[in-house]
C-alpha cells in the first residue's frame, strides 16, 4: 500500500504534536507529584516514583521512535518502488509513442503508393481507351477503303447495252413455267 508524502507527513505531525502533548503532561504530573512528596515529606521517594515513571516513559518514547523510524523506511522503500515504476511506465510511454510514429509513417507511405497505383491505373485506362479510339479509327478508314475499293470493283466500267444479261442467264419467269 502506497502512502502520499502529504499523508505521511500528517502523520509524523501528529505523533510529533502527541509527544509534546505527552512530554507537557509528564512534566504536569512530575511536578504534581513533586508537589504532593514535598506535602508528605518524602522527596526521596518520589523521586524513586518520578525515575521510574520517567523510564517507563523513556521505554515508551524510545518505542515510538523505532516505530515510526520503520514507517519512514517503508515510506522510503514505497518511494523507490514508485519512482521505478515510474521510471518503467515512461519508458514503455516513450517506446509506445517511437513505435506509433513508426506506424503513421508506414501507414502514410502504404497511402502514398496506394494513390501512385490508382494514378498509374486511371493513366492506363486513358491510355487504353485512346489506343482502342486510335485503332477503331485506322479499322474504320481500312474498312472504307474495302468497301469503296469493292464497290469500285464491282461496278461496270462502261456501261451498255447488256443491262439485262443477268435476267437473260436465269431465265425469264415465264418460261420456266
Amino acid at each position: 500500500m502506497l502512502l502520499s508524502e502529504s499523508t505521511l507527513a500528517e502523520r509524523d505531525m501528529a505523533l510529533v504534536l502527541r509527544e509534546v502533548e505527552l512530554n507537557r503532561r509528564e512534566a504536569a504530573v512530575r511536578r504534581a507529584e513533586e508537589a504532593r512528596a514535598e506535602d508528605q515529606g518524602s522527596l526521596a521517594r518520589a523521586s524513586s516514583t518520578l525515575q521510574t515513571e520517567l523510564e517507563a516513559r523513556l521505554h515508551e518514547v524510545e518505542r515510538r521512535e523505532r516505530e515510526l523510524q520503520m514507517a519512514v523506511e517503508a515510506v522510503e522503500a514505497q518511494r523507490a518502488q514508485l519512482e521505478s515504476v515510474r521510471a518503467e511506465y515512461e519508458s514503455r510511454l516513450e517506446a509506445l509513442v517511437a513505435r506509433t510514429r513508426e506506424v503513421a509513417s508506414e501507414r502514410n507511405r502504404l497511402r502514398d503508393e496506394q494513390a501512385q497505383l490508382v494514378c498509374a491505373s486511371l493513366e492506363l485506362e486513358d491510355g487504353d481507351q485512346a489506343v482502342e479510339a486510335e485503332v477503331a479509327a485506322v479499322v474504320h478508314e481500312q474498312a472504307a477503303e474495302v468497301v469503296a475499293h469493292v464497290v469500285l470493283a464491282a461496278a461496270p466500267e462502261e456501261p451498255g447495252p447488256d443491262l439485262d444479261w443477268w435476267s437473260r442467264q436465269l431465265g425469264s419467269p415465264l418460261e420456266a413455267a
